[in-house]
Parts: structure tokens; C-alpha cells; sequence
């Protein structure tokens, strides 16, 4: 971990998300009940990246920080072969607890984004999903980018798109360092 950074941000921000996984899951917003009565439901994330996506059926992927699964569990509908990885044992839960609700077979694993090559099968993947947003929380994009890159195969691509910093927990150290 960076010295620059506090030891333990990263227990603190996985409390964090620990605390908000039952809110999320409960909440209309995430649409969980959605999903569960409408097969064919997809997040409005996934919505507005259809068209960078294109055709994922039959893939391979990965949702890196994929908090309670409800991207995942799109990207598995428009039919990608789907992994989760986060950090969050409680936001893990929920997402199991959808999919499962939902018959939809997808791999969570538990792990730091930071770990995702030694948490995942290396060079394994044809696409490395990251929602909007979720680069926000990220102290180390140089570490984030070498995982990303160890997991796709050959040819294999990467969906990220990208939010504002302006509520970062790490906006002032990453202006200094990015």
C-alpha cells in the first residue's frame, strides 16, 4: 500500500461500503426488485453503455468493484459468462442474494481491486467492466490499470467510464500524484 495514504483507508472505505450494501440493495434506486420480477431488465448503467459495449454475448468477463451486482448481473443478461470482484463482504452478499434470486450464474469473488490478478485467473477475460463512478475511489490508478491489464487476454478490452473526482475521498492526494 502507498505510504502517502492513511494505513487503514482501506479498511475504513470497506466498512463504508460494507455499511451501505443492505441500504443499496433495499433501496428503489438499485432496483433489485426490478430485476427479480423483469428478466430482461438491465441497470440504467449498462443502458447507457450499450452502445460502447456492443455485442458481449458469449464473453468472458469481469465487474471490477461491482458493489451488490446489479451491473454484473445486467452484463450477464445481455449474455457475457460473469465474474464480480469486491472488496465488500457485505455488498458481495447482496449481489449473491440477487443473482440467486434472479437463476443467473455468476462468480463473486472477495478481493481489492489492487489483488484482482492474483484473486482471478490471469489473462483469462475478453472484457474488464468498470461502472461509472467506481474510479472515483481508487488512491492508485497505476496499480487499478496493471491488474486490469493482467486480466484480459490477448485482444481482450477494457469498458471504464469515469465520474467526476469532485467528491473522491482522494481528490486532494490524486491531484498531486496523477
Amino acid at each position: 500500500m502507498d505510504d502517502s495514504l492513511e494505513p487503514n483507508s482501506l479498511d475504513l472505505n470497506r466498512a463504508n461500503w460494507n455499511e451501505r450494501a443492505g441500504l443499496h440493495a433495499a433501496s428503489p434506486d438499485y432496483e433489485a426488485e426490478t430485476f427479480v420480477a423483469t428478466p430482461e431488465h438491465l441497470s440504467a448503467v449498462v443502458r447507457f453503455d450499450l452502445p460502447r459495449l456492443g455485442d458481449i454475448a458469449g464473453l468472458r468477463a469481469v465487474h471490477l468493484q461491482c458493489h451488490i451486482g446489479t451491473d454484473t448481473l445486467s452484463l450477464a443478461r445481455l449474455g457475457a459468462h460473469m465474474s464480480g470482484l469486491d472488496f465488500s463482504p457485505a455488498s458481495l452478499q447482496q449481489a449473491r442474494r440477487l443473482a440467486a434470486r434472479c437463476g443467473t450464474a455468476i462468480d463473486y469473488v472477495e478481493s481489492s481491486v489492487y489483488d484482482a490478478a492474483t484473486a482471478l485467473p490471469r489473462a483469462s477475460f475478453d472484457l474488464v467492466y468498470t461502472g461509472i463512478g467506481a474510479l472515483n475511489w481508487l488512491p492508485r490508478i497505476d496499480d487499478w490499470a496493471r491488474n486490469v491489464a493482467a486480466l484480459l487476454k490477448p485482444g481482450g478490452r477494457l469498458s471504464c467510464a469515469r465520474a467526476t473526482r469532485c467528491c473522491s475521498p482522494w481528490t486532494r492526494t490524486a491531484r498531486t500524484r496523477w
